[in-house]
């Protein structure tokens, strides 16, 4: 929420040359009714998701950085989803043991973990169910190695968990 403006005459150029660099085929600048504006933020809400909403200052947006891992998460997740299904199943068993996953496709990956969909076959019932879970890194992810590091540490924890369980 907030109050948009022209943008001052001084400074559409400057606007110009930002959005041709994000949008360099973008004709429509140069027709005589093009506008620029700016919205002077005074407060952000957010939804995010079922019974997930809150709000962020002004301040506390501008401070943010992107999260560095969701820039190559996408390539991750494929990697993961055409290779090692096994283990993303693991890592979600490991978290909600007797949860059945059938299918675990990773929809994205941040520095903190990852978005799988899971799809399973519960007990006593024919019908598949899918629904979205969060599967959350021990610790935050730096880099892509420490992704990568981070992801075979839980596989084999996971590993490990089941070996365990099955002993018993």
């Amino acid at each position: 929420m907030g109050k948009v403006k022209l943008v001052p005459p001084e400074e559409r150029e400057a606007a110009k040359a930002i959005y041709l660099k994000k949008h360099p085929g973008a004709f429509w600048v140069d027709f005589g009714d093009f506008n620029w504006f700016r919205m002077e933020i005074e407060r952000i809400n957010f939804v995010g998701g079922f019974a997930r909403a809150g709000s962020v200052s002004p301040e506390e947006y501008r401070n943010v950085k992107p999260d560095a891992i969701s820039e190559f998460g996408v390539h991750i997740a494929s990697h993961m989803n055409d290779d090692h299904q096994d283990s993303t199943i693991a890592m979600i068993e490991s978290q909600v043991p007797g949860i059945n996953a059938t299918e675990a496709i990773i929809t994205s990956v941040d520095s903190l973990g990852m978005f799988v969909k899971v799809t399973r076959s519960p007990v006593g019932s024919e019908e598949k169910q899918q629904f979205k879970m969060r599967l959350p890194f021990p610790r935050k992810a730096e880099s892509r190695k420490d992704v990568k590091d981070i992801i075979v540490e839980m596989t084999r924890s996971a590993a490990a968990a089941a070996a365990s369980s099955s002993s018993d």
